[in-house]
């Protein structure tokens, strides 16, 4: 009698030992199924979520919206006014400007500043910030001129296009930037990194960057000049963002889809800026 209860209790532990590990198995292959199946939801709600920045969206382009016989000029300073619309004077600048002096900027009667906060070189693809943006952003706050920011891309993938986009959110997130952040690509050098890229892989590069500093809080715009936004850019796709053309030479801007700003030299000259610099022109709805 003795034995025989020995011998089951030695078998009820045996396979209650036994039991428990294969029921510690079946929960660690539970564990390990449902941290498989909540990586690939994470990753599935991940790719969306860069899938949709980096998809365009084609939009109904918008025709232009101003009367250019209300344009009018005073030396190398314009001005707009209609019953909808007026405007701000404006400049932008780089390092190529070198040292500003803000104060007489903002006395010469400049409203705003574009400034440049980087770029990223034609042949390395190194990515580079320029060396005068924070002496520029700085002066031009201390002196009350209201500023965005623009970043010269050379991005040939949707990969480097959020690398500018990240790296002028550090530049930026410190000041108070109450203009538009721009994604700015330019007519294509012999040594541009871009100079095999199609109009459709720019838009998705600018189409990229441009949700990022949407989705922080930022007014995302693209620049291009009047001649060159439909060869380089899918135009219908950029829709959604504002526009900044660049024409020169001309008494008014012949570009026919709305924009928001106009670049009309490359020539000017303003006190406080030594040698020549870009001259802008932005149209503002006013108040209701």
């Amino acid at each position: 009698m003795y034995r025989r209860h020995y011998h089951y209790q030695h078998y009820r532990r045996y396979h209650s030992r036994k039991y428990r590990k294969q029921r510690l198995i079946r929960i660690g292959t539970v564990c390990i199924c449902f941290a498989v199946l909540l990586f690939a939801v994470i990753s599935i709600v991940s790719n969306a979520e860069r899938e949709e920045q980096e998809t365009a969206v084609e939009g109904e382009m918008s025709s232009c919206p101003y009367d250019f016989s209300n344009l009018s000029s005073s030396g190398f300073l314009k001005s707009y006014s209609d019953d909808t619309y007026t405007s701000l004077q404006g400049i932008d600048v780089s390092a190529h400007q070198e040292a500003i002096d803000w104060a007489k900027v903002k006395a010469a009667g400049i409203d705003f500043a574009m400034i440049r906060c980087g770029y990223r070189g034609y042949e390395t693809g190194k990515v580079y910030k320029d060396e005068y943006f924070d002496a520029n952003i700085q002066g031009a706050l201390n002196n009350d001129i209201q500023v965005g920011v623009y970043f010269f891309s050379q991005a040939v993938s949707t990969d480097e296009a959020r690398e500018e986009a990240n790296f002028t959110l550090d530049c930026i997130r410190s000041y108070n930037i109450t203009l538009p952040v721009v994604f700015d690509l330019e007519e294509p050098e012999s040594t541009s990194r871009v100079i095999n890229q199609t109009a459709m892989e720019n838009t998705t590069n600018a189409s990229t960057f441009l949700h990022i500093l949407s989705d922080s809080g930022y007014t995302p715009m693209v620049y291009n000049s009047t001649s060159l936004y439909s060869e380089l850019f899918e135009e219908s796709y950029l829709q959604e963002f504002e526009t900044w053309v660049a024409e020169y030479d001309v008494d008014a801007p012949t570009y026919p889809y709305d924009f928001q700003m106009w670049q009309y030299t490359s020539a000017g000259t303003v006190d406080g800026v030594t040698g020549s610099t870009d001259m802008d022109l932005m149209f503002v709805k006013k108040s209701s």
